[in-house]
């Protein structure tokens, strides 16, 4: 069966071509010219319509090829502007963080302070201690205040000649004399491990009678020699009394985010 559709074909295929001769060898005849154009011009415009086709199918492959070229450069182009925007993002981040902290230096114009940056940290979110690119070198000492634009973050624990590992008041070996400021009650903040993921401290030894209210803003005291007087702790969320009823401690939100620490100013010649 195959075999006698090619032979059709053929057959079809020459009997085209001789009628093309006639159509060519009589093209100054004007009637014979008309018959064999009204035979061939089926044939002719089958052929062409076939040949209009590759061309196209040639000519959007070709478009697809550029189409996807473009593409290509276009989602690169994005890629890098998306890159970019978060690079000045991260400026504007930290433009917010040093301003912040020339605003702390202005204000606290009495304390002798170093800007220092964040170079290492415990693994995990929060920021229970962390270690700092200045050091003796820099005139920092073992017990000098960590403080940032937000309030107080720590004291020095650990010292190298360029760096210094600082702990901070979320964590469970941390505690600072503290003062209600509206009340001007004596108090002390400590850090506890159950409270550190929350970014809380327990304010404690407040006593019974003290008129402590939600949102009472608590700061240093300046008592112990180590923190300078009036920095920022947080403020009181909760308020609760103890199992025996004598005294009433507080639960802290810090106002420091130790989720984000990067930049601090370490407080010398305390």
């Amino acid at each position: 069966m195959k075999k006698k559709v090619n032979i059709l074909l053929l057959v079809v295929t020459l009997i085209i071509f001789v009628l093309m001769g006639v159509s060519f060898a009589t093209r100054d005849s004007v009637e014979s010219g008309n018959l064999v154009g009204t035979v061939l011009r089926p044939f002719q415009q089958f052929f062409s319509g076939i040949g209009n086709g590759i061309r196209g199918g040639f000519t959007f492959l070709g478009d697809m090829k550029e189409f996807q070229a473009e593409n290509i450069e276009l989602k690169d182009q994005v890629a890098a502007l998306q890159a970019k925007v978060r690079e000045l993002e991260s400026y504007k981040q930290e433009n917010d963080r040093l301003r912040s902290l020339l605003e702390l230096s202005t204000a606290e114009s009495d304390l002798d302070m170093v800007v220092s940056k964040v170079i290492a940290k415990e693994p995990g979110n929060w920021f229970y201690s962390f270690t700092v690119d200045k050091g003796a070198d820099d005139g920092i000492a073992i017990d000098d205040p960590v403080i940032s634009g937000q309030g107080l973050v720590g004291r020095v624990v650990e010292l190298g000649d360029h760096w210094a590992k600082v702990l901070t008041i979320i964590d469970s070996d941390s505690s600072v004399g503290a003062l209600l400021s509206r009340t001007q009650d004596f108090a002390i903040v400590d850090g506890e491990l159950s409270l550190a993921d929350e970014g809380k401290c327990k304010m404690s030894y407040v006593t019974k009678g003290a008129n402590i209210v939600l949102g009472d803003e608590v700061v240093t005291s300046g008592l112990g020699g180590v923190y300078p007087e009036g920095l920022l702790i947080g403020t009181v969320a909760e308020i609760k009394s103890d199992s025996l009823g004598y005294s009433q401690y507080a639960l802290i939100d810090t106002a420091v985010d130790f989720e984000r620490i990067r930049e601090v100013m370490v407080v010398r010649n305390r």
